[in-house]
């Protein structure tokens, strides 16, 4: 209790960040081996196995207007609707048990008495009423809060509270809480986090914890105080930055884990997850072989699979993909062992792969960037690939931008990018007249009727490619049988390597290896 009473009840001066969005490469702060830690609860014992579950905040954001928006404001509602749906659509039987709150639930005035209270006339009948509903279909109750002074909507934040909540929560019957990190500092971090740690194992309730503060330090994995994390009670955390809906971002995610997975895995097991963040299937912002993708990559490197979509209209096909068993076997291997990218360096096509408690291998063959593309050519520019009502996005997020231009028309902004041996296309705002230089077009398509987009055609990946995993690199010899977790049926025995054909631009073959002898018949 040493850490909690620390803070018990003290109200906290106001700080100007970070913000939601200083994250990952936009972080305010970064992160040492020697930074200074404190005295945590150690682990809590849950979490087994990464958590799967839904989140409200990647579709319906913090959207409070239900008169104007009904069917997607944060209202008691929405979530009792989520949790009908995971028990009956299939969810809740495949292994997703959890339904989560994110921000802007709260009293937006403040706390009462100074206990945290819910928006009366979104949650009318509170929060214990939601966590009963929740529990009555068999779905745990998660819900959001911050170790900041304000939550990153500028809500009520939890600094200063941190038993007074944990207690409020363990009350409302919440499974799961998810601590950001808006609204505080570096030292506020250090304490705060082990303090709601603390406070929560100090309620005897089982909730798994969820800790942002690696999100907020930056790029770089290797100077984030992971072992603290632990030692605070946290059962998995944000690494990086948040995941939007469009394959730009998703593969960003991708290749920051892929650089940094090998490193990752140090610290990964039963009890202690990297989380990747929300899963966009069945969003339709990305297509269904991204969607398959995200799904492999996600199980392989033992991310937590929590749904960030809108379970009302999820096509059968992405349904299909979250529904998966052998993928979610992967994924829930008790053996709990990280799997990650073979090679932390990037490449066209890469493998993935985690070794299961059997001794099989999951294996995920992607196709990231297709066939290569020749450099960049420059004047003259005889033909662009137009993108209407969207855009083809830079890889490398912010860094694939090489400029940017403003009240230029569509022919003057081709001009410019022609003569730049840099430019590869840009996006055009039809309104503004302004928009974006782009270093590569590899990305996919960000939809947006505000925006066209101009492309050097030559710049454009084309084309599906095979991808080899090589048995010996992945600590198997001999006879290996092949299993397609897609199709669900063998591809048979192969000697030395096994080769997806034509495995098509952003897909993943998806496929469990295993030893001829060590096959249980």
């Amino acid at each position: 209790m040493r850490v909690a009473l620390l803070f018990a009840g003290v109200a906290a001066a106001d700080y100007d960040g970070p913000r939601r969005e200083n994250k990952g490469p936009q972080a305010i702060f970064g992160a040492s081996p020697s930074d200074p830690t404190a005295p945590g609860p150690g682990p809590n014992g849950l979490a087994k196995t990464p958590p799967m579950g839904w989140m409200s905040w990647e579709i319906f954001r913090c959207e409070t207007d239900c008169e104007d928006h009904p069917d997607s404001c944060i209202n008691d509602k929405l979530y009792e609707q989520m949790a009908d749906h995971i028990a009956s659509d299939g969810y809740l039987h495949a292994g997703y048990n959890q339904v989560s709150i994110d921000d802007c639930w709260a009293n937006i005035t403040g706390r009462v008495n100074d206990t945290m209270v819910p928006d009366a006339t979104r949650f009318p009948k509170g929060m214990k009423a939601v966590g009963d509903y929740l529990h009555d279909k068999g779905v745990l109750f998660g819900t959001y809060s911050d170790e900041g002074t304000k939550t990153c909507g500028g809500y009520p934040g939890s600094k200063g509270f941190e038993q007074k909540d944990a207690d409020t929560y363990a009350s409302w019957g919440v499974d799961y809480l998810k601590l950001d990190g808006c609204y505080n500092d570096k030292p506020g971090f250090v304490t705060g986090y082990p303090a709601m740690g603390t406070a929560l194992q100090a309620t005897k309730r089982d909730i798994t914890y969820s800790c942002s503060w690696p999100a907020y330090l930056g790029d770089d994995e290797t100077s984030k105080p992971f072992a603290a994390m632990v030692d605070a009670g946290c059962n998995t955390w944000r690494n990086w930055a948040d995941i939007q809906c469009n394959w730009g971002s998703l593969s960003s995610i991708i290749e920051h884990w892929g650089t940094y997975g090998q490193y990752l895995a140090k610290y990964a097991g039963p009890g202690r997850w990297h989380d990747m963040d929300m899963l966009l299937i069945g969003n339709e912002c990305v297509t269904l072989e991204e969607e398959k993708t995200q799904m492999a990559i996600w199980a392989i490197s033992a991310s937590p699979m929590i749904m960030g979509n809108d379970l009302r209209n999820v096509s059968e096909a992405s349904r299909a993909v979250l529904l998966n068993k052998d993928a979610i076997a992967v994924s829930q291997d008790k053996l709990g062992k990280m799997g990650f990218r073979l090679n932390t360096t990037s490449t066209a096509t890469q493998v993935w792969a985690r070794l299961l408690d059997n001794g099989d291998v999951a294996v995920a063959l992607y196709n990231a960037a297709g066939q290569p593309t020749p450099p960049i050519p420059v004047a003259p520019c005889p033909a662009w690939t137009k993108t209407t009502g969207g855009y083809v996005e830079a890889c490398g997020g912010a860094e694939g931008n090489i400029g940017s231009f403003q009240n230029l028309t569509v022919e003057q902004a081709q001009a410019s990018c022609c003569e730049n041996s840099l430019c590869a296309g840009f996006d055009y705002n039809k309104k503004s007249k302004a928009g974006y230089y782009k270093g590569n077009q590899k990305c996919g398509v960000t939809a947006n009727d505000k925006y066209d987009g101009y492309s050097k055609p030559s710049q454009i990946p084309a084309g599906a490619a095979s991808v080899t995993v090589n048995f010996a690199d992945v600590g198997l010899e001999g006879t290996v049988t092949v299993y397609d977790i897609w199709a669900g049926k063998s591809l048979g025995s192969f000697h030395g390597s096994y080769t997806a054909q034509s495995v098509d631009l952003h897909a993943s073959a998806f496929v469990r290896l295993s030893e001829v002898s060590a096959v249980v018949v």
